[in-house]
């Protein structure tokens, strides 16, 4: 049996972990990896891209009922043969809670304590797994992945206050050490202001780590108006980037309210994704960033969210 121990990553012995992260060899804990039996509708194919992606109209309703045929894939420009395509609602889901707990957020932890319980709870079916870390100056794991919610609940429950604020290395340990290895649909939950004080690394290394890793990021503010200091502080533009390149959202609560109304919209939306896959006319394993650009032509009233590229293979 694991313990539940917090595992901290940054702290102490921070410049020989620095050496590990930059050669990518740092390991938080061996995780329950799911067999690739699990996951029978997932496209394991070294060369085939995959993309998870989310349609909504103009007033954000998500839309549900597309074909293949009514999309343009194009990579670094080039059109792009869809060869599989799906609604993934069904495919298992792997999930990692990120929650802040910096000085800053002492006033609305509570909140962010119960509605992330009631999300897990909600969301998590058996074949789904989770994990639960927290970050200020450190970044621990405080659950590793499992599909207990009172594992996963008790874990949530001891988060505590710390100091300063290590956003860019938590999405990074989450995406390089946890969620690359998994399969299937895999997605952050980060319960942040934003604003980083502590990391080590830079955003760019937090967005390229998920990116790599096939990871979609959806942000909550915990900066909620008039409720945390006045609403001021934090980084508005740092949750807007790491949903935006992912293929997520980031979600700016104005009252307390609203915080639950987020986790909400979070959930239908992971109920609501469509995925598709094709093999990549670019055949050259050299490591480089390809963009992504899906559309749908015919039907311009329609908006796509996805991620806007991927890292090819490297041989």
């Amino acid at each position: 049996m694991r313990s539940n121990t917090p595992v901290p990553v940054f702290g102490r012995v921070f410049p020989l972990l620095l050496i590990f992260l930059m050669l990518g060899e740092v390991q938080l804990l061996s995780q329950k990896s799911r067999s690739p039996d699990d996951d029978q509708t997932l496209r394991v194919s070294v060369d085939l891209v995959n993309v998870l992606f989310t349609v909504t109209d103009n007033n954000g309703r998500l839309i549900t009922n597309l074909n293949k045929e009514d999309l343009l894939v194009e990579e670094d420009g080039r059109k792009e043969q869809i060869t599989y395509f799906s609604k993934e609602v069904t495919l298992p889901l792997t999930l990692a809670i990120l929650i802040d707990t910096s000085p800053s957020v002492e006033s609305i932890l509570g909140l962010e304590k119960e509605t992330a319980i009631e999300f897990l709870q909600t969301v998590l079916r058996k074949e789904d797994l989770a994990l639960v870390m927290n970050f200020d100056r450190s970044v621990s794991l405080l659950q590793d992945f499992t599909s207990d919610t009172r594992r996963l609940n008790k874990a949530i429950q001891s988060v505590s206050i710390g100091s300063g604020t290590s956003v860019h290395d938590a999405v990074f340990l989450a995406c390089d050490e946890k969620l690359k290895h998994e399969t299937g649909r895999k997605a952050i939950i980060l319960i942040s202001d934003g604003g980083d004080t502590t990391s080590k690394l830079r955003i760019k290394d937090g967005v390229e780590s998920a990116q790599r890793a096939d990871v979609i990021i959806y942000a909550i503010s915990n900066r909620v108006g008039g409720f945390f200091f006045g609403g001021y502080g934090g980084d508005d533009g740092t949750l807007k980037k790491y949903a935006e390149t992912t293929g997520g959202k980031a979600f700016f609560p104005s009252k307390p309210q609203d915080f639950k109304k987020a986790f909400d919209a979070i959930q239908e939306e992971l109920r609501s994704q469509y995925s598709l896959a094709y093999n990549s006319s670019n055949p050259a394993k050299d490591g480089s960033y390809r963009a992504l650009k899906i559309s749908l032509p015919n039907q311009k009233n329609l908006k796509i969210r996805a991620k806007k590229g991927y890292y090819a293979p490297k041989s």
